[in-house]
């Protein structure tokens, strides 16, 4: 019995004083994001040409530090986008509930994204024009469909929720956000049509997962996660 009620004293401290809900934030069919969501342009069409034409002139002015940037976004993560913000302390070890929290919302936000891709299977932009070029280790890990991006996507959302959390960044964080879709877009796997869809997902599942009370209640349990390890008040 002693051994047991040791277990259980060892059980508990090893438990974090939060959790994230385990019950959804948004189920699929809340938002019809196939139906609201406009088709991309075709390639030959007027705006699909100054879609290619933006990441080749993009990729003409490509320097060395823009391309360590396009790799470090590469990962797909709210630590990569915030942490550029929010600073070396802003990391996936020091922030688990931050962590799971995201990688939720970003998952559940795929309902938004991955039908899409599957609807309009659309190429990626180096696949469709060869005189755009991505780097091999980008390129053969983004061979699927490319609208809408899920890149941005993940970007969108980082800055939607984390400027809310850490208000003092707001314009930083945002404008990061932004980048952080932008240099994807910049690697040639994916178009700025890409972009402009992947932030109307991010604004319509951020607005229905914000009617949850499972989300506001976590929401303000990372939220003070975030600003106690930042320093904030």
């Amino acid at each position: 019995m002693r051994k047991f009620a040791l277990a259980v004293l060892l059980s508990l401290a090893a438990t974090p004083a939060f959790s994230i809900s385990e019950k959804p934030y948004m189920t699929v069919g809340e938002v019809d994001f196939v139906t609201l969501i406009p088709p991309p342009p075709a390639e030959s069409s007027p705006l699909g040409k100054l879609d290619d034409q933006f990441i080749l002139d993009a990729q003409k002015n490509m320097t060395p530090q823009k391309m360590a940037d396009i790799q470090r976004d590469f990962a797909q993560s709210v630590f990569v986008v915030g942490e550029p913000v929010l600073g070396p302390n802003f990391t996936k070890e020091k922030l688990p509930m931050t962590d799971a929290f995201f990688a939720k919302i970003i998952k559940e936000a795929g309902a938004g994204v991955g039908p899409l891709k599957q609807k309009y299977k659309k190429m990626r932009p180096f696949q469709y024009d060869k005189n755009i070029h991505t780097p091999e280790n980008i390129a053969a890990r983004s061979m699927g469909p490319t609208y809408p991006s899920g890149h941005s996507t993940t970007g969108a959302i980082s800055a939607i929720l984390l400027s809310q959390m850490v208000p003092e960044k707001r314009d930083a964080l945002y404008a990061r956000g932004w980048e952080y879709g932008v240099n994807r877009v910049m690697s040639g796997a994916a178009y700025p049509s890409d972009w402009d869809a992947a932030h109307m997902i991010a604004e319509l599942a951020v607005f229905q997962m914000m009617k949850n009370p499972d989300f506001q209640k976590d929401f303000q349990d990372v939220k003070a996660e975030v600003r106690k390890n930042l320093g904030l008040n």
